[in-house]
């Protein structure tokens, strides 16, 4: 934060030292750090509606992704996550692929980094082909009995996407609560 000062009388630098004092405070004051955890959840909440927009192969999960933003406190802070996993019980995998997931399918890594490989996309020029040999390299999965084929989809990166909200918004944040803070 950037506090400029502009000291006309010992009353005036008064005020400033105890404007900087009640910031130090803030710090270790717990009705703040609620209100930066809140304003950090609402922020990943209007990431993810404005990001993860569907055309994935997980497109019924979304809801169930939405609402599993959570904040664990730490001692010096507090961390955001999402657990939303898929039980490998319910992929159309075999057991040995399963295997390789034994606490279920990430539905949140693959919404923040995608699944599969979308060559196109790839910057590199002439990096990626598709069909080559008259092979299809789609993932094919079973949905309702039918079958589907994906290349897969790009990462949403919506946690990339909430930290530079943070970084734009908290000092707005701290002034916003220093302003309604009855001191």
């Amino acid at each position: 934060m950037e506090i400029i000062v502009d000291i006309d009388s010992i009353n005036t630098l008064d005020n400033y030292i105890l404007k900087v004092q009640r910031y130090a405070k803030m710090k270790t004051d717990k009705v703040f750090q609620r209100f930066i955890q809140n304003k950090v959840l609402e922020a990943v909440k209007r990431v993810t509606d404005e990001r993860l927009i569907g055309g994935t192969t997980d497109d019924e999960y979304i809801e169930e992704y939405k609402s599993r933003h959570k904040i664990e406190e730490t001692s010096d802070g507090f961390v955001l996550y999402n657990d939303t996993v898929l039980p490998t019980s319910m992929l159309p995998i075999s057991e040995q692929t399963a295997n390789n997931y034994p606490n279920g399918f990430s539905i949140a890594l693959a919404f923040e980094y995608g699944i599969g490989i979308v060559g196109e996309n790839n910057p590199k020029p002439n990096a990626w082909e598709y069909n080559v040999n008259k092979w299809n390299f789609a993932w094919y999965y079973s949905k309702n009995g039918e079958l589907f084929a994906t290349y897969g989809y790009e990462g949403f990166e919506i946690y990339r996407f909430t930290a530079e909200e943070v970084k734009k918004q908290l000092s707005s944040w701290v002034n916003e609560y220093f302003e309604r803070r009855k001191w």
